[in-house]
């Protein structure tokens, strides 16, 4: 028998093992990351609105002060169960940088790069397909590599000490490369088939915010974005266009406990914007967020309070499974402590999330460490 493995034996593998060994939380263009930082995730997101690490809203940025520089790496651990079978999958992710400084006495500037939607994973399954009348077992591999990023360029101002306002601008690229392998464990008769495909993306966005307090010990802070064009472009065709997707938030925060703040946030995203660059055998939701959470003075270390966060957040995710929409709830903790003499602050947070739909669940667990400088 020749040593040639058509790609329609590759084809036999079942499309929901591959699906659901990749994750119940990555279908479509990928996970929503909420593009939050390690402090306001420990919060389950409800503090994204007023985070200036955060690049959600632009108004946010003056609440860093001088200026700002961070960065953090969210690794991420699933469990995907399938018709009472579990699959268990990784990722590690670095989903936001933000740099920014003041602009004269009432400016700030900034620049971010953060993940809007992530698709990277690795899985692999045991199968066998009948090839000349004989099953021959076979090891099939999938590797997802890729996300859609945003590049936000933000000024914010501060008007006075109960108003700042801020705009920017956003830029999205990225890329999925999708790596399908079948290797057969009668390797003297038949040769692996090794697949590859790349899809890539390009867009824009404006948005605009707010951070007021309209009334002693509450702030609110909202913004929205509007999403302009965006395509994709697969292996080097012809691109499939669309429109980035929109988004409206809004979180009222307590800051009336010394040290300490509760916060309760909405947020709404059309992702159903973005059904045109799909193809017909996807579906997408626009998603619904609500999220509570609270940060609360902790025990001084080297003289400074060490901060304790809780949270809980309640959300749709936008791509869903076989025609049905994916729910996620998750409950988050964490903790911020400054170091270098106070010159930096030390953020750490453990999101664990439950995901469902018809048939299918999923569990994940982020750990997220981030490092925030204020020089």
């Amino acid at each position: 028998m020749r040593r040639y493995i058509f790609t329609a034996l590759l084809a036999t593998a079942s499309a929901a093992p591959l699906f659901a060994q990749g994750a119940l939380s990555i279908q479509g263009f990928g996970y929503p990351t909420g593009q939050t930082s390690t402090r306001a995730a420990a919060t389950a997101g409800a503090l994204g609105e007023s985070d200036p690490g955060s690049p959600i809203n632009p108004a946010a940025l003056p609440n860093a002060g001088r200026s700002i520089f961070s960065f953090q790496i969210d690794p991420e651990f699933r469990q995907v169960t399938v018709n009472g079978r579990a699959v268990n999958t990784r990722t590690v992710r670095f989903p936001a940088i933000s740099v920014g400084t003041k602009a004269g006495s009432r400016g700030f500037v900034a620049m971010s790069f953060s993940t809007l939607l992530d698709r990277t994973w690795d899985a692999s399954y045991q199968d066998s397909v009948t090839v000349g009348g004989d099953r021959v077992g076979s090891t099939v591999a999938a590797k997802v590599r890729g996300a859609i990023n945003d590049t936000r360029v933000a000024y914010a101002h501060i008007f006075s000490d109960k108003l700042q306002a801020g705009v920017a601008f956003h830029a999205y690229t990225g890329a999925n490369h999708i790596n399908l392998k079948r290797s057969f464990s009668d390797t003297s008769t038949f040769g692996a088939l090794d697949q590859l495909t790349t899809l890539a993306y390009g867009g824009s966005a404006v948005s605009a915010g707010l951070v007021a307090m309209p009334v002693p010990h509450f702030v609110l802070a909202a913004s929205m974005r509007l999403g302009g064009a965006m395509r994709t472009t697969y292996n080097d065709s012809t691109a499939r266009k669309g429109n980035a997707p929109n988004r409206y938030g809004l979180q009222l925060t307590y800051d009336g406990i010394p040290g300490s703040q509760l916060a309760f946030r909405y947020n709404h995203e059309q992702w159903t914007r973005m059904q045109s660059l799909l193809t017909s055998g996807l579906d997408v939701h626009d998603a619904n967020e609500i999220a509570a959470g609270a940060e609360i003075a902790g025990p001084k270390i080297d003289g400074l309070p060490a901060m304790i966060r809780l949270g809980a957040r309640s959300r749709d995710l936008p791509f869903g499974w076989n025609g049905h929409a994916v729910s996620e709830r998750t409950f988050s903790a964490g903790s911020g402590f400054t170091v270098a003499r106070g010159w930096a602050t030390m953020d750490i947070s453990v999101q664990r999330s439950q995901r469902k739909t018809v048939g299918m669940s999923e569990t994940g667990t982020i750990l997220s460490v981030g490092l925030t400088v204020r020089p």
